[in-house]
């Protein structure tokens, strides 16, 4: 009787909007509109980077085919845009999965196998969570650092000093 064993291995590096495929920036900014974005987050990018995952496993009888997967994460003040999708496919990728999270909807933590996300991406109405694989490298750390300073920027409430009521006006005076 045959086992299944599995193995994967992971890398991460920093990318560039422009290293993107030109089906996927398009369908970035299709889906950005589409979900009700304010605009376009490509031009917004500060930081942006890719965790290659190569995955093999054995089969029952013969060898199986490794199985590689990119995911992208593009960050920009306000919104997260994550991308996984096959690095082999030419145009666009039936497979594609694109989310949008908020970032001050978005918690950060980070798990043996990588990053976590939780939220409720943009056109959900389901918080979730996932696990986005990366081996740990300092082009993760510097993504990770960059990702939970936005997410904590992004819950700052700054109350412009005209729209807080002035004390003389607080009070009202009956006669």
């Amino acid at each position: 009787m045959g086992t299944h064993r599995s193995s994967s291995a992971s890398s991460s590096r920093v990318i560039g909007v422009h290293s993107l495929p030109i089906a996927v920036i398009s369908l970035i900014r299709e889906q950005a509109q589409q979900r009700g974005l304010v605009r376009d987050p490509l031009p917004e990018v500060t930081h942006a980077v890719r965790t290659d995952v190569v995955a093999s496993g054995g089969r029952f009888l013969g060898r199986g085919r490794a199985r590689h997967t990119f995911t992208e994460m593009l960050l920009t003040p306000d919104v997260l845009v994550v991308v996984d999708r096959d690095p082999e496919r030419d145009g666009v990728d039936p497979d594609l999965q694109l989310a949008f999270h908020r970032l001050h909807q978005l918690e950060v933590t980070t798990a043996a196998e990588g990053l976590g996300l939780l939220s409720t991406p943009v056109g959900s109405t389901e918080r979730g969570s996932r696990v986005v694989p990366a081996e740990g490298g300092p082009e993760m750390t510097r993504f990770h650092q960059a990702l939970v300073e936005a997410t904590e920027n992004s819950r700052r409430v700054d109350v412009p000093a005209s729209r807080m009521p002035d004390e003389a006006e607080s009070v009202v005076e009956y006669s």
